[in-house]
Parts: C-alpha cells; structure tokens; sequence
C-alpha cells in the first residue's frame, strides 16, 4: 500500500519589497517575550494580497465587466464595507475536489516559460495527450509556468509573466473547470488581447463563475507528480471567512 504525501501549494510570505512584491507582507509584533512580563505573545498580520506575491484566492466579487459582476450584480455592489454579493464567506466551508497539474515546462521540455510566452489551446489538448488524462467537471486545473523556478534562478522581475492566453477560456469551459490557478495570475501577461488587461480573469470570474488561484509554488507539487508519473490529485484549501471579503489569502494542499 502505498503512503499518503502531502504537498503544499502556498509561497512562504515575502516580507521584503520587491520588483513583484509592491505590498509586502507585515508581522508586526504586539507582545514579545522580551518585552512582555505576562505569559503569553501576541502578533498582528496586515497583508494586502492581491498582486503578483501572495497565494490568493480571487472571489466572484473581485472582476466587472461594464460595470457588472456574475450573475449580472452592479459593481455598486461593493461598497465600503465589502461585497454585498459574490463574497469570499461563500466558500468558508472549503474546497474538497480533484486537481491536475499543468506542467508546461516538462511538456516544451524547458525549465521554465520565459515572461510573456502565451500558452493556447493546443497545448493544453498536448498535455492531455501527453498524460492520459482528461479535465472534467469540478476539476482544479493547475497552470505550472515554471515562474518561481526562474525567479530562484533570476531574481524577481515585474510586468511580464508567461499563462494562458484568452482564447483558452472556451477550452475551460467545455470541460466546465471549478476552479483556474498558477503559479503567477493564469493570464499572459500583456494579454495580446487589445484593451483588455487580464481577459481570462474577466471570463472566468465574471461570465463562468469559475474561482481563481493566484501565485501558487507549483515546484515542490511538480516534482512530486514527476516522480509518481501521476498529475492528479486531491486538493484542498478554504479561505478565511470574511463576509463582503474580494478574496482571500490560502494555502491549498495537494493530496497524493
């Protein structure tokens, strides 16, 4: 029988500013034990985590389109006390399905994508191919672009990162994705879609209802599914329910 691993999916925090980290993560300490004569320690977190740094996952409520979100809701929804519809508490209870792993660099037989190159269809039918395995309804689909390989390797960089460009929102569609992550934003970025910043992110969240995980480490995962020849398995992740809340930082957990 074989034994379970775990293998986590979030980065450990940056808390130094860098080229991709504009708002760093904070930890500030309230009660320290060398300044504290009670019994016990306290610390306080501030992270603003949209961007390009903090595994995140992106609420329904966090795209518009024309001034609409899912479902048809105004963006005037949102207000200053958060998201009157489409919140992150309507995922509290967590998120228990099955994941595949993209890995495009093994499939092009590279270490990692350079910043910009645009993933299509066609390669994401290759992968299919290549694995033996079909995305299907209810699936987490994970785009592994090599991007955290480059940075150990390169140092950080800002503006460009190589995902999927727009026209594979229909291919993730006819297989009915709940879930897109990566290990940067899922879109190529600049999209080479005129005018549009991140369409997959607007098709996905506003028109398919389809969450987003964003800046996930898909290296240690990848490297387990390499060794296995096996890329699916069981993943879970919940965000902190924060009624109205746009998102949520998480750390999903693939399960082999």
């Amino acid at each position: 029988m074989n034994s379970t691993e775990t293998v986590i999916l979030a980065r450990d925090v940056e808390k130094v500013k860098a080229e991709d980290n504009g708002s760093p993560f904070q930890h500030l300490m309230d009660r320290a034990g060398t300044n504290n004569p009670g019994y016990s320690v306290a610390d306080t977190f501030r992270v603003s985590y949209h961007g390009m740094a903090h595994t995140h996952l992106d609420s329904l409520c966090h795209m518009f389109h024309e001034g609409r979100m899912y479902n048809g809701y105004s963006q005037s929804e949102v207000l200053s006390d958060g998201a009157h519809h489409l919140g992150i508490q309507n995922l509290k209870d967590g998120i228990l399905t099955r994941a595949v792993l993209v890995d495009l660099p093994l499939l092009k037989g590279v270490e990692f994508l350079e910043p910009g190159t645009a993933v299509l269809p066609a390669d994401l039918d290759a992968w299919e191919k290549s694995t033996g395995i079909n995305v299907s309804p209810g699936d987490v689909v994970l785009i592994r672009t090599g991007r955290w390989a480059r940075r150990a390797a390169r140092g950080p960089w800002s503006g460009s990162f190589a995902g999927l460009h727009g026209s594979c929102a229909r291919w993730l569609k006819n297989r009915d994705v709940a879930v897109l992550g990566s290990d940067a934003a899922s879109d190529v970025l600049p999209s080479g879609v005129d005018g549009v910043m991140m369409p997959l992110h607007q098709l996905c969240i506003v028109a398919m209802g389809t969450w987003i995980l964003d800046n996930c480490d898909l290296e240690a995962v990848a490297a387990a599914a390499k060794k296995r020849s096996r890329w699916e398995f069981l993943l879970t992740l919940a965000p902190l329910a924060v009624p109205g809340g746009t998102g949520s930082p998480v750390n999903p957990t693939a399960i082999f």
